[in-house]
């Protein structure tokens, strides 16, 4: 072989190794990348129609109280009754009250109606209903909102609640500032309670929490002429500023009933107060 020869099979290998090497590079980068494989589950998620709702009347973080010691409450007696309560608005669905009312401790029961000037709770005729058939003792509340109109607020709950059909008097449920000063809360309150009087013939009652109470109620002599329905979640009663007596007390927003989705508001009388101290009829 001549050199010319062996020049030229050196050129040919030269140019077929390098065509090899760029076909292998191209094909390389052409390559799909290997995917990881991934278990997926898919899950129906079904809207809860009660928690898709908004729940304005929501306790605030006051509402949580520490735990008291036991003192005597000058005017507030010994006895008392054992009887227990609720309370129920749209956050508990529908209820079957067939079943709560063979809880024997269950003798009352409050409604919400109403909130503000234009929120209906939509469940309230029905339980309203429900538990006149079941031969519960059932009274309606409001939600008072006073940066609203007084009027118009009243006006709602008439709207929607027969006051010839209650049992219980009927209760504001005074939770909230929404900005108001202490002294513009205190007149509408009254205003709104009088308007109550005028129609049912006595007093409404008042719930509010233990915190709230002492911050913005206590102090006002005409407010302290209420019965008052007082909301703490501990074991032990919860003491008012100026030991001030008072007839209810929620003592608990995570209650079981059967017949009841879920938590629910638990309550009961104090010392010597009973179920007469809230009958309307």
């Amino acid at each position: 072989m001549t050199h010319v020869h062996r020049a030229y099979i050196y050129i040919l290998l030269t140019l077929l190794i390098s065509l090899c090497a760029t076909t292998l590079q191209a094909q390389k980068k052409e390559k799909p990348k290997k995917q990881k494989h991934t278990d997926v589950t898919v899950v129906e998620i079904q809207p809860d129609p009660v928690a898709s709702k908004s729940r304005p009347d929501r306790h605030p973080a006051p509402l949580e109280m520490p735990l008291f010691a036991i003192s005597n409450k000058q005017g507030r007696g010994t006895g008392g009754s054992e009887a227990h309560g609720i309370d129920v608005s749209h956050y508990q669905g529908r209820i079957n009250w067939d079943e709560v009312a063979r809880d024997t401790k269950i003798t009352y029961v409050y409604l919400k109606a109403t909130e503000g000037t234009g929120n209906v709770d939509d469940t309230y005729s029905y339980n309203f209903n429900e538990c006149k058939r079941v031969g519960l003792k059932v009274g309606s509340y409001l939600f008072f909102r006073p940066h609203l109109s007084v009027k118009g607020q009243f006006d709602l709950f008439v709207s929607r609640v027969d006051t010839r059909k209650q049992d219980l008097l009927p209760v504001i449920d005074a939770e909230a500032m929404n900005g108001v000063s202490d002294a513009v809360f205190q007149s509408r309150l009254l205003e709104l309670c009088d308007l109550f009087e005028r129609e049912y013939g006595k007093k409404p009652i008042i719930y509010t929490g233990k915190n709230f109470y002492n911050k913005h109620i206590y102090g006002n002599s005409r407010l302290r002429a209420y019965k008052f329905f007082i909301a703490a979640y501990s074991y032990i009663e919860p003491d008012l500023y100026g030991d001030f007596d008072y007839i209810m007390w929620q003592y608990s927003a995570t209650g079981s009933v059967r017949g009841i989705r879920g938590n629910v508001d638990m309550s009961r009388f104090v010392g010597r107060h009973d179920i007469r101290d809230i009958l309307y009829r």
